[in-house]
């Protein structure tokens, strides 16, 4: 019995310290946004999926979602309108379709990203693909196989889909951190559902899983969320590698030499957070591949420098932003 009330105080303590620090966090982060994977069985997934006949969306039953083939495509809240964008038939940004042939001697460049590599609210000109187009020349030909939204697992996907279609010489692929995160989700921010995947007995499988009692637990209060948005970025950096390792072992055996480049987002250089979880220097580095993170090279011209990277209140690439991740692809790309 002694034993028993003793557990009970040191619970209780235990819970009433917790309490202390929960009211505390509330307090200094009142704007604390908490974050929980989506799921098969939330309330609202009917009512969110009924919502993502949006202007630029298509629906994609392998990649989750591509663009609609129309010049204009009403992102929300746009920064910049009047942006014409060029869409082919298979629903990506660029000015022929993939059935289209080009001379042997051209070399082919296959680019997969997300928003920033398709030039959301920049015109065709000021895209990162224009401009490496008109660095490298006639003698290469672009496929930009990217899309706003996107994660890494759709980047993945898509390279699946269409590397034996295109055959490119070379890869290259630009993510952004939360494109790791994105990978968790069955829904992302009112496009629809796209494909999730995970890793059993070392094996890519769909993940349908509904979330654990714990995980419910934690999503209300800023301790178990803090705790918990880390086991969510240590699951989504592990999936995150196997793609990217999938991706160099099938371009080692074709005996192409693969270039990824990990993009920052401007709220982790505001806060001078690089997000060590999500850098993937250290596989790279093992497996001797091309490999650039631009956090410190752009950190390091100040802030001034690296605003005019950036579109205010939006995240996304300026022109300028585009221009520096076109100018640093230029010297990885053979």
């Amino acid at each position: 019995m002694r034993k028993l009330k003793l557990l009970s105080f040191n619970l209780a303590l235990l819970v009433f310290l917790l309490l202390i620090v929960e009211i505390f966090l509330r307090i200094a982060n009142p704007n604390y946004k908490y974050y929980y994977r989506s799921h098969p069985s939330q309330p609202d997934l009917q009512e969110i999926l009924d919502k993502t006949n949006t202007n630029w969306l298509q629906a994609d039953d392998e990649l989750g979602w591509i663009c609609q083939q129309k010049e204009q495509l009403d992102f929300p809240s746009p920064p910049k309108k009047n942006v014409v964008y060029q869409i082919n038939e298979q629903g990506f940004r660029m000015p022929f379709n993939l059935k289209d042939t080009f001379p042997n001697d051209k070399k082919k460049i296959l680019l997969l990203g997300d928003s920033f590599m398709f030039g959301i609210y920049l015109q065709e000109s000021e895209t990162v693909t224009s401009r490496l187009q008109k660095a490298k020349g006639e003698d290469y030909v672009f496929y930009t196989i990217a899309v706003p939204a996107w994660g890494l697992d759709q980047m993945y996907l898509a390279y699946k889909k269409y590397i034996d279609r295109i055959q490119p010489d070379q890869v290259v692929l630009a993510f952004i951190d939360d494109d790791l995160m994105r990978s968790m989700e069955i829904l992302f921010h009112g496009c629809g559902r796209k494909p999730s995947l995970k890793i059993e007995n070392n094996q890519l499988v769909n993940n349908d899983d509904n979330p654990h009692w714990w995980e419910y637990i934690c999503w209300n209060n800023q301790i178990g969320n803090r705790l918990l948005v880390s086991h969510y970025q240590n699951k989504a950096a592990t999936l995150g590698q196997f793609f990217l390792k999938d991706i160099i072992q099938k371009e080692k055996s074709a005996g192409r030499n693969p270039v990824f480049v990990r993009i920052p987002a401007l709220v982790d250089l505001q806060n001078k957070e690089p997000r060590p979880t999500f850098s993937m220097q250290e596989l790279m580095e093992k497996e001797n591949i091309r490999y650039r993170e631009l956090y410190e090279p752009i950190l390091s011209q100040g802030v001034k420098e690296y605003n005019q990277y950036y579109i205010p209140n939006d995240g996304h690439f300026t022109a300028e932003g585009a221009a520096l991740l076109a100018k640093t692809l230029e010297g990885l790309i053979d």
